[in-house]
């Protein structure tokens, strides 16, 4: 079967006109007329009505026009952007994430791209915001979400660019017995007396930088009984009450199965936000892709995962 005559019946199907289908072709029309002949003859079944009034699909021929059409939509499609590309296209996304940003904003981005590119493959490393930004540098990952630098304009160096996604409100995460637990906010100097859970300066410097200076700002140093370097080991040890600290509130979301309550500063507003890099020296059609639809985001209040979700977090950094 010369499957050029199937192309020739799926835009006379399109059209129901001869005379603009030969245009669209760039054939003449006694020519598509006997092409299409040729074709009902080899199938043995009649394909169209044909009066000098009109043109009409039969019954048959609405079935072939309907199951031919998304075939030779891709078959277009896929030589379009092999074309536009100058090689084979993108179709897997690798992205590197801080665990907060793994349980509500990459879930929703996949789910946005995949109804942009059907085949899209994805390959997704929860790691530190440190890490993240070594693997977007050398271009080992296309996009990471990281907790945003305090200084983003001098730790992120070209060729990295960076989008800053919605903040959220630092507060104090205590276990649901700690006596903060039954206030709406606090101040802060409540707690100078307090064992506070810290964030490691090397791999979390945004959050360690935000504790420190929220605690100084209510006039004391805050005395650390230890480091905590995952989410879900740092929410254990809060729920058992062994410690407090200061959790962005997309962070605290993630806990909500912990026993753990977040608790407004009153006279200290501080913020956290997450925020996307990538690096403009190696920036795809499909990575484009995914920072229109991360645009979206941008001042939106995005949902909280489910507390099984939470669990299942096997984090590095918070």
């Amino acid at each position: 079967m010369n499957y050029l005559t199937l192309r020739y019946f799926l835009e006379i199907a399109h059209c129901l006109n001869f005379s603009q289908a030969a245009q669209q072709l760039h054939i003449s029309q006694p020519g598509l007329s006997q092409q299409i002949n040729v074709l009902e003859k080899e199938l043995g079944i009649k394909l169209l009505y044909r009066s000098t009034r009109k043109v009409t699909l039969t019954e048959e021929g609405e079935y072939l026009y309907r199951n031919l059409l998304p075939s030779y939509e891709n078959i277009e499609k896929t030589v379009r952007e092999l074309i536009e590309a100058g090689s084979v296209p993108q179709t897997t996304i690798r992205i590197a994430t801080i665990p907060s940003a793994a349980s509500n904003l990459v879930p929703q981005l996949i789910r946005q791209l995949k109804q942009i590119h059907p085949s899209l493959e994805f390959y997704i490393k929860e790691t530190t915001s440190v890490q993240a930004i070594e693997l977007v540098q050398k271009s080992e990952y296309h996009l990471a979400f990281i907790r945003t630098p305090i200084d983003a304009k001098q730790s992120l160096q070209k060729p990295i660019k960076w989008m800053e996604l919605p903040k959220h409100p630092l507060k104090l995460a205590v276990s649901d017995h700690h006596f903060a637990a039954a206030k709406e906010s606090i101040d802060l100097k409540e707690l100078k007396n307090e064992t506070f859970l810290h964030y490691d300066p090397k791999h979390s410097p945004s959050l360690y930088f935000l504790l420190e200076h929220a605690c100084l700002s209510a006039g004391f140093i805050p005395k650390t009984i230890g480091v905590g370097p995952e989410i879900l080991t740092t929410a254990n040890l809060i729920s058992n009450g062994i410690g407090i600290t200061l959790m962005p509130q997309d962070m605290i979301q993630l806990l909500d199965s912990y026993r753990i309550k977040g608790v407004s500063l009153s006279n200290l507003s501080l913020f956290s936000s997450v925020s996307v890099i990538w690096n403009h020296m190696n920036l795809s059609a499909l990575t484009e892709d995914a920072l229109h639809v991360l645009e979206q985001f941008q001042g939106q209040s995005l949902s909280a995962p489910s507390a099984e979700e939470a669990r299942q977090e096997q984090s590095q950094e918070q």
